[in-house]
């Protein structure tokens, strides 16, 4: 089963890069009318955001062989496009840097790299435009060399106020990821429904609140503080999609809800859970939770230990 969707992984992505190159014209030996290459024109983009730059610096950047780098540096200047210069603290380092001419041909081929790329994206929507560049930023991100999934939470935004749809998507999360992580029936996602549509029925801007982490207009994470009484508060639908574990979300979102629990002088919070949710128990033990207390239920497709924990928040 690994194998047979890492192949066809493999083969949606090669789909993808055949497409692209020739969507882009990358194929054709010139790239935007122009007499160079793809390559030309990336060193040539390279050399003008930068002031100045050397051929090793060049190399490492665009990961190009020295000798085919040579050529194209020898080309430019040549066409006197660049000059080099020898470094004031390395006589034998030579910066680089375009000249009025190649600043002229560069401006040429970014506008009409501009006017390419607007004719792709002005037959689509304002959402499709962002689902599509949304889509490219994470491309960028999971494959550059220094791939963390801190990267892709530094777009991450939050936001505590409900759309339409969000819980619907909720929903959906919670019987996804239960079912993949912890091996519940669907039985559990009806049980998230029943919760959902009890929310809704009662749900009250005064005392209730739910708090998303949203990433490229999709929901990552979550997390609710339902008023009970004056004193007593509980949490509930904490979770984080599994790309997005380990990159401070899921804290961020268990902080702000207690920070708002304390706001609103909550005396406690309280949370259920079971004891497959070792991850989570761990975020709330260390924010001060305690177990109080633990019933051996059969549910979901699974024999479980239903668990209750508490935070205390002040005296009564």
């Amino acid at each position: 089963m690994y194998l047979c969707g890492m192949r066809e992984k493999i083969k949606q992505i090669r789909l993808f890069n055949r497409f692209y190159t020739a969507h882009l014209g990358i194929l054709n030996h010139h790239i935007l009318e122009s007499e160079y290459s793809l390559s030309e024109v990336r060193v040539l983009y390279e050399i003008g955001e930068r002031c100045s730059i050397t051929a090793q610096e060049l190399g490492d950047l665009l990961k190009l062989d020295k000798g085919y780098l040579s050529r194209i540096v020898k080309l430019f200047i040549k066409n006197k496009i660049i000059i080099k210069s020898s470094s004031k603290e390395d006589r034998r380092v030579h910066n680089i840097k375009l000249t009025a001419t190649g600043e002229k041909l560069l401006k040429s081929l970014q506008d009409k790299s501009d006017k390419q790329v607007n004719n792709f994206i002005g037959k689509l929507s304002f959402e499709e435009s962002e689902m599509l560049v949304g889509s490219m930023k994470t491309i960028k991100s999971m494959l550059s060399d220094n791939y963390d999934n801190k990267l892709l939470a530094q777009n991450v935004v939050y936001r505590d106020i409900l759309m339409p749809g969000d819980i619907g998507y909720l929903i959906y999360l919670h019987g996804k990821l239960y079912a993949q992580e912890s091996g519940y029936s669907q039985e559990f996602e009806g049980y998230v429904v029943k919760t959902f549509y009890d929310f809704l029925e009662h749900y009250s801007s005064d005392k209730d609140k739910v708090w998303l982490a949203v990433y490229n207009g999709q929901i990552v994470g979550c997390i609710a503080i339902l008023g009970k009484s004056i004193k007593l508060a509980q949490l509930r639908w904490f979770l984080v999609h599994p790309v997005f574990r380990g990159t401070g979300i899921g804290s961020k979102l268990l902080d702000t809800a207690l920070s708002y629990c304390k706001t609103r002088k909550y005396k406690s919070v309280y949370l259920l859970t079971t004891d497959v949710q070792q991850r989570a128990i761990s975020m709330y033990k260390k924010a001060g939770f305690v177990p109080v207390e633990s019933i051996e239920v059969h549910q979901w497709g699974k024999v479980l230990h239903e668990e209750k924990y508490e935070l205390k928040l002040g005296t009564a």
